[in-house]
């Protein structure tokens, strides 16, 4: 008898829209304060994409403790990483075409063709100095970055263009 008192009095709330409701949030907010700040929904088939639950009580509590950011660094870590492998990677490729406008630019008879061409090398040029000042390079890709930037600057100085 004890234990049906006890879940008589245990209100649950099914699906996003109802949590939501209860919170007096919108449901994309809900799910946010759930990845990042930790609020307490359970999903009673234990997959991540399976319908959620939660309980009234640890909703109250949850509000009134005063939510808290999850520990998202090992996330933002993870990120982090890869945006800085994403612009070193960017980075090489960018120097190699920029490399092929230049030589490009050099073998152009034309001289409105020239121009423009050397003009597309610098802007590329002037990119990847200002990106690579934000981007964590490895000993190798530093080398065959700044050895594609020094021969890139002597192309573009050939060109006419100025430092």
């Amino acid at each position: 008898m004890m234990g049906q008192k006890k879940a008589a009095r245990l209100q649950i709330l099914n699906g996003w829209k109802e949590i939501a409701s209860y919170l007096r949030e919108g449901v994309r907010t809900v799910q946010r304060h759930e990845r990042e700040m930790g609020l307490p929904i359970h999903r009673p088939a234990g997959k991540s994409s399976a319908a959620v639950v939660a309980i009234q009580a640890e909703l109250d509590n949850w509000i009134t403790t005063g939510p808290s950011r999850v520990d998202s660094m090992p996330m933002r870590r993870a990120l982090n990483t890869r945006t800085n492998s994403l612009r070193a990677n960017f980075l090489q490729v960018d120097s190699e075409i920029a490399l092929t406008f230049a030589s490009l630019a050099l073998e152009a008879d034309d001289q409105q063709k020239r121009r423009r061409t050397a003009e597309t090398a610098r802007k590329a040029y002037d990119t990847i100095i200002r990106l690579r000042k934000d981007t964590d390079l490895g000993d190798a890709e530093k080398d065959k970055l700044e050895a594609n930037l020094r021969q890139l600057k002597s192309e573009l100085q050939s060109l006419g263009q100025r430092f």
